[in-house]
């Protein structure tokens, strides 16, 4: 499927034409090839051949497969051709699932453009769409839309992270309560689960720094930016970049947390059974004949 998002001047329709008059947004679904020259952001979900085919016919450059996507190699997620740049990174997301899940995204910019393609739906897109309708200044051109939806994609996986921190400290006081309600088997699954979670958010943020660090060497042919933007768009990568620092050392010292009660929760599973070795010693001297 792909969904076409335009940005701007009302009633105009160009891509570059943002310094002047109110911004209008527009997004809409398109099965077809109809891709107008006034659009800025092209979204593929699970894009069918066809759609691929005419992506690629209209921006003359080859949209990387799925196959290509899931490589490992940073030098196959993360290069230039054609002067386009081609970004993947694994994104953190809830597919449906308890437990958390990355799936790679390609970020293409290309001739003002920002084309998306992705085999998982994160609630960031969704997120940043509805961000768009009611500021369609973030969508004013294709680099504009990269760095706000990235963006949007480094706050959701904070907020993942947040999620995980705050479920560890609930187990924290259920382990250590005087009265224990919750059976320690259950805190160790959940334990085991959180222990996922946070380790998709770490693959997810190591990722994204690669992307930030690759984008903030990007030349104008790939951006389309120059003068003070050129300068705005290195500033604010610089600040994302600090920012999935920041985000990757809180994930490591929740790492830290989930191991230590793991061990706490495990030493107390082992206390419990030697009690009730001891207790079936003595009942058995007690009883002997």
């Amino acid at each position: 499927m792909l969904t076409i998002h335009t940005c701007s001047p009302a009633g105009h329709h160009p891509v570059t034409d943002t310094g002047r008059g109110p911004l209008h947004a527009l997004h809409y679904t398109n099965h077809g090839n109809d891709v107008g020259d006034h659009a800025v952001w092209l979204d593929l979900l699970n894009p069918t051949r066809d759609e691929e085919l005419s992506l690629e016919e209209r921006l003359g450059v080859l949209l990387p497969t799925r196959e290509d996507m899931d490589e490992i190699e940073t030098s196959s997620r993360l290069y230039i051709e054609n002067g386009a740049a081609f970004m993947t990174a694994l994104v953190a997301f809830f597919g449906g699932e308890e437990q958390l899940q990355t799936g790679p995204v390609t970020f293409v910019l290309a001739k003002g453009r920002l084309v998306t393609i992705r085999y998982i739906d994160p609630a960031s897109f969704a997120i940043f769409a509805d961000h768009i309708e009611k500021q369609p200044v973030l969508c004013a051109t294709g680099a504009m839309t990269f760095l706000n939806l990235v963006d949007v994609v480094i706050d959701r996986t904070a907020d993942l992270i947040e999620k995980t921190a705050a479920g560890i400290d609930r187990l924290s006081r259920a382990i250590f309560r005087p009265r224990r309600q919750e059976k320690l088997e259950s805190i160790l699954n959940q334990l085991g689960r959180a222990q996922n979670d946070i380790a998709k958010a770490r693959d997810s943020l190591v990722s994204l720094a690669r992307l930030a660090a690759f984008a903030s060497g990007l030349e104008r042919e790939s951006t389309g930016l120059k003068g003070e933007e050129a300068r705005d768009w290195h500033d604010r990568l610089r600040t994302m970049g600090q920012d999935v620092a920041s985000l990757s050392d809180h994930a490591t010292y929740v790492t830290g947390n989930i191991t230590f009660l793991l061990d706490a929760a495990l030493g107390l599973i082992n206390l419990e059974q030697n009690n009730i070795v001891k207790v079936i010693s003595i009942t058995s001297v007690i009883f002997l004949p």
